[in-house]
């Protein structure tokens, strides 16, 4: 699914009030579409709609006229003068008979005590500056209430391209989105408010949406397609990876037995002689490569039956890291970039082939100048200027391409935070390159196979779980 920018949804919009339907149409759709969400979702009960003085605040004026018409006790409350109201929305509020509030503490305490629900239909997506006075201080008093809140489009206070909190922002246990998801529903730390997202269709046609051009996509199978077993493989058809150990040997293991688990046909481990029994004795399936200097892993890269390289997992400060990256790329083989290895990719002269795979840490050791940046500005700022896929780990994963395409991950297993996680991920990219996948759906396929496969191994997993879970 397209994840659109807030100018993106406001000229989808403006197309389908020009070319389909009427403004006050697109807004009874979704006002109706989101009184459906909150009966099918909720009991009745005594509700109070937010409304702001734009369209969101027309769509909320909807919800309520219906839910009131559905026999829920409902009023509304209008946050800001009535004549900032543009026409749809004003006709929304003419159109509502319940009761209309001004904002009270009081009426917010006896609404928790009926057992109440509040529906924030106040900023939507246009927000551009922080939420300040009362109403950011009747904000904070829902949020400390026991009162379950619904947002329309997005909480309020959230900015939809970044999910950059607004001075303060409601945190939401429902959101009901109109056509697309928005950035903000994605990102951190905005989407810690999210709460269950729902995306309703509102009569916005799917050749409009494209016409806005989206470059941002939820991370899920329609971005790759993982290639199927047929009668005529065998292992090499599958795919090679080699995998290069540092001298922790722990995390080039986890990578060789994640890419051997994610369907490449072979995996190879290339280490120091000093660490091939280690490998030899608890990686049975697993070839073996000894290599002690850039001479000698030059024939393991170059060979023509390695189709894929890993490397910089467990390999921190060592000499010769930089002379095997250098080799590897120059071996024009796809590659995974990690740990270790990463200080180093920008001396790199070909790295559209590359998938690096940096934590925030990480990413702020390589590119300095992009602190205090959004995280999506980060990751295709990045991959951009160093011309190869980034996937920037964290609780809201992204995977960047240079061409300035992103895919956001919707997982929220946190339990991926555990050594080990990283290691895995690098392993099932490769394989996934091995395998033939280009270098932005191979990042993609494996990070959303590494999420799912984290969700099936629940909580308190650990890096081996992970990989018991890929098959």
């Amino acid at each position: 699914m397209e994840i659109l920018t807030a100018d993106q949804m406001y000229r989808a919009d403006k197309e389908t009030h020009a070319k389909i339907m009427p403004e006050i149409q697109l807004m009874e759709n979704a006002g109706f579409a989101a009184a459906c969400q909150i009966t099918k979702n909720y009991h009745k009960c005594p509700v109070l709609v937010l409304c702001g003085t734009g369209n969101n605040g027309g769509d909320g004026f909807v919800t309520a006229r219906l839910l009131h018409q559905w026999g829920w006790p409902v009023e509304a409350a209008l946050i800001g003068p009535e004549e900032k109201l543009p026409p749809a929305a004003r006709q929304n509020a003419e159109k509502f008979h319940g009761p209309k509030k001004q904002l009270s503490f009081k009426r917010l305490k006896q609404l928790e005590q009926t057992g109440g629900l509040i529906i924030d239909a106040v900023f939507g997506i246009g927000l551009s500056k922080p939420v300040q006075n009362d109403v950011a201080d009747f904000f904070n008093a829902v949020n400390e209430s026991a009162l379950p809140c619904i947002a329309l489009d997005i909480p309020s206070g959230i900015q939809a391209d970044t999910g950059e909190i607004l001075g303060t922002a409601l945190f939401c246990e429902m959101t009901i989105t109109f056509c697309r998801p928005k950035i903000g529903h994605f990102l951190y730390p905005g989407k810690e408010r999210i709460g269950r997202l729902v995306v309703c269709p509102i009569g916005i046609p799917d050749a409009i949406v494209a016409a806005a051009e989206p470059a941002f996509y939820e991370n899920t199978p329609e971005l790759f397609s993982l290639p199927e077993a047929t009668p005529y493989d065998h292992k090499y058809t599958r795919g090679t990876v080699l995998v290069r150990a540092g001298k922790m040997t722990g995390a080039a293991r986890l990578a060789a037995l994640a890419g051997r688990r994610s369907g490449a046909g072979l995996v190879a481990v290339s280490c120091p002689t000093q660490s091939y029994p280690i490998f030899a004795t608890d990686l049975p399936g697993t070839v073996i490569y000894p290599a002690d200097t850039p001479d000698e892993f030059a024939n393991q890269i170059k060979a023509s039956k390695t189709s894929a390289a890993v490397i910089g997992m467990g390999a921190f400060k060592e000499n010769d890291i930089k002379a095997f990256l250098h080799l590897i790329a120059d071996s024009e083989k796809p590659f995974v970039a990690d740990a270790g290895a990463l200080p180093f990719i920008k001396s790199v002269k070909k790295r559209s082939h590359a998938v690096i795979t940096p934590h925030a840490g990480e990413f702020i050791r390589l590119f300095p100048e992009l602190k205090g940046q959004n995280k999506l500005t980060q990751a295709l700022t990045a991959a951009e200027i160093l011309d190869c896929t980034v996937v920037l780990k964290g609780a809201d994963t992204i995977i960047a391409s240079p061409k300035g395409k992103a895919a956001l991950n919707a997982t929220d297993c946190f339990d991926l935070a555990t050594a080990g996680s990283g290691d895995v991920l690098d392993g099932i990219i490769g394989a996934m390159l091995a395998r033939g996948l280009p270098p932005f759906e191979a990042a993609c396929a494996g990070v959303w196979l590494h999420s799912r496969a984290a969700e099936k191994a629940g909580k308190n997993l650990i890096a081996e779980d992970i990989i018991a879970c890929l098959k």
